[in-house]
């Protein structure tokens, strides 16, 4: 026996669906909760002892191994000094291969087009909100 369905049951389903997911989600996340928290008690203990120490590294038989190393992060303060940098020394290895979306979506509602090198894409996805209840 083949059961017909319909658009609306489907639909329903579908936020049903998204329901139940969020709601197991949620425990998982307090499930986990005490357990991250732990590992995070874990990782600074072992970090103060090796700073205290001044190892860079440890080593645990059939264990694993535990070092530090570098993570690297860069902020613009001031961009119109960051842009007259660039621009007088020719610096442009400092830029990034992007352009704003938003401004290229402005300039093709205002222009038609748009800048010369850029190629702008849009493809319909699918979206759901659900209704007040």
């Amino acid at each position: 026996m083949t059961e017909e369905l319909n658009r609306s049951e489907v639909i329903t389903r579908r936020f049903e669906l998204d329901e139940q997911i969020s709601i197991i989600e949620g425990r998982h996340k307090m499930e986990l909760a005490p357990l991250k928290e732990e590992l995070s008690m874990c990782e600074r203990f072992v970090a103060d002892s090796m700073n205290k120490a001044n190892e860079q590294s440890v080593k645990i038989d059939g264990v694993g191994m535990t070092f530090f190393t570098t993570q690297d992060s860069v902020r613009v303060g001031d961009w119109d000094t960051v842009l007259a940098y660039i621009i007088e020394n020719k610096a442009y290895e400092l830029l990034n291969h992007a352009v704003s979306k938003t401004v290229v979506k402005e300039m093709i509602e205002a222009n038609s087009a748009t800048p010369p090198g850029v190629t702008y894409e849009a493809r319909k996805v699918l979206a759901w909100r659900r209704g007040k209840a």
